[in-house]
């Protein structure tokens, strides 16, 4: 059964999701955040790229409700690993950037936005967060 902060997180992504260009609007936002972020997307495809992201917002999402041995955590194990440190070296201070980017699209992109639905998207995101800074 989904937790109330996940399903309002889960329902507010698929009103962003529905429009055309949040995704792009994100990375336009994280792109623009710092010299270091735009270097780490410099030979980036982004149409594969923002399919791999809407997958892993999905991914956080379950696993923000699930046990440590369900499947969407073996799935963030293997973001992590391409994450960290040995692979594209995400840095741990990058994902607060990350969140506020996409706070920001979220923000732009869903007309229902409010403060209650910003805490779920917090909520919902910080364990798989708080999952890849630890794997870097």
């Amino acid at each position: 059964m989904a937790t109330p902060h996940v399903e309002t997180f889960r329902t507010s992504l698929g009103r962003c999701m529905r429009t055309s260009d949040f995704l792009h609007v994100f990375y336009d936002l994280f792109m623009a955040s710092s010299p270091e972020v735009m270097d780490k997307f410099k030979h980036t495809e982004f149409a594969r790229q923002t399919r791999v992201l809407s997958d892993s917002l999905y991914i956080m999402a379950v696993a923000a409700e699930s046990q440590d041995d369900a499947i969407a955590w073996r799935e963030l194990d293997r973001l992590a690993v391409r994450h960290n440190r040995g692979n594209l070296a995400v840095a741990p201070h990058l994902y607060d950037a990350w969140l506020e980017c996409l706070i920001l699209a979220a923000r732009q992109h869903d007309p229902e936005f409010s403060a209650e639905i910003e805490e779920a998207w917090r909520r919902t995101l910080a364990p798989g967060i708080e999952y890849l800074r630890s794997r870097y």
